[in-house]
């Protein structure tokens, strides 16, 4: 495994790191297998939030006795001083620790947000506060807005910077950039783009390959892809000239308008499986699987017809995706 430093948190941190979200899928047995192998296979940076439903539990438990040989990140959706603090007690015992090394404001995406957390009595009032008490070591902000996360590396308050990048949105190299340049650590999620290539592998290649990332994090749910994950991690090579063309007509099949399955949509009132409900699709209308994929979607207890088109969906969306029109196109594409 190669490692790099996090900005100047003073950790040394693998070049592949686990995201935590698709943990939340699977039971606790897998979350401590997949522990287990990051282990064995020098992988020590981990990434949950307390908006992952039981991801920080899960990973609570598959750490015990190993807490300390891994670099543990986690989140607050907070802006608030009181909310941040209540949040991070909660994290703390979820995940069966005494403190973290890395927490982060998680997902600030306006510019209100932004004032907010960092006025007095709002979330770093809190967090700096639990790092003077030993709890925080380093603080950090993730979003999905490039603007608002520019200016939140530019106040030069955050040891760290997490942002999606991967062969599509490019629009985070210039915040990255400012971060390296102001001796951030630089923390790059949806790496996979939630699972949308079919060339995963050359999606990672080419983010480990940028000098600019300390971290990539792939969300993980089994041993099978930490193991493929690490191994690309501990000898990658350079995209070659056949594999680069590959890459790139993906990239111009996704374009921008894609569900990337952070399931921050969820849940739907009418019980819409929405990330669901576009693999589905994409297996129907990309990766030629079209029966296998219309025979699952019939078997969903609700299909994207059910929508109420009540817009909560769309308000949760950090991509700010027209989740309501989509789900009619997937429903067009999907209904025999």
């Amino acid at each position: 495994m190669k490692y790099k430093a996090l900005g100047k948190t003073g950790y040394e941190i693998s070049v592949m790191g686990i995201g935590g979200i698709p943990i939340q899928r699977v039971g606790q047995e897998v979350a401590e297998q997949v522990i287990a192998a990051a282990l064995e296979l020098g992988v020590n940076f981990l990434d949950t939030a307390r908006g992952y439903t039981d991801s920080e539990e899960k990973f609570g438990y598959a750490l015990r006795g190993v807490r300390d040989r891994f670099v543990l990140a986690t989140k607050t959706p907070a802006r608030d001083a009181e909310g941040a603090r209540r949040d991070l007690e909660t994290s703390l015992r979820m995940l069966q620790t005494d403190s973290v090394e890395l927490y982060q404001l998680h997902n600030v995406s306006t510019k209100a947000e932004l004032e907010q957390a960092l006025a007095p009595g709002g979330a770093l009032e809190a967090i700096l506060q639990a790092q003077q008490e030993g709890l925080v070591k380093h603080i950090g902000v993730t979003g999905h807005n490039d603007q608002i996360l520019l200016k939140a590396v530019e106040t030069g308050l955050f040891a760290t910077v997490q942002a999606p990048v991967n062969a599509v949105e490019r629009q985070f190299i210039p915040v990255f950039e400012a971060a390296k340049a102001r001796g951030m650590g630089t923390i790059a999620m949806k790496p996979l783009a939630g699972g949308s290539f079919m060339h995963p592998q050359l999606a990672l290649r080419q983010l480990l390959a940028e000098p600019l990332l300390d971290v990539i994090i792939p969300g993980v749910d089994s041993v099978e892809q930490m193991r493929q994950n690490a191994g690309l991690a501990s000898d990658w090579q350079p995209l070659n000239d056949e594999e680069r063309p590959l890459l790139e007509q993906e990239v111009a099949d996704l374009g921008k308008g894609f569900c990337r399955r952070c399931e921050y949509c969820l849940p739907c009132p009418q019980g819409i499986k929405i990330p669901q409900v576009f693999i589905l699709e994409g297996y129907a209308t990309r990766y030629n699987l079209a029966e296998w994929a219309v025979g699952r979607y019939a078997s969903l207890d609700s299909d994207a017809s059910a929508c109420a088109e009540c817009g909560i969906c769309e308000s949760r969306c950090p991509y700010s995706l027209p989740i309501r029109e989509m789900l009619k196109r997937a429903h067009k594409n999907l209904k025999p």
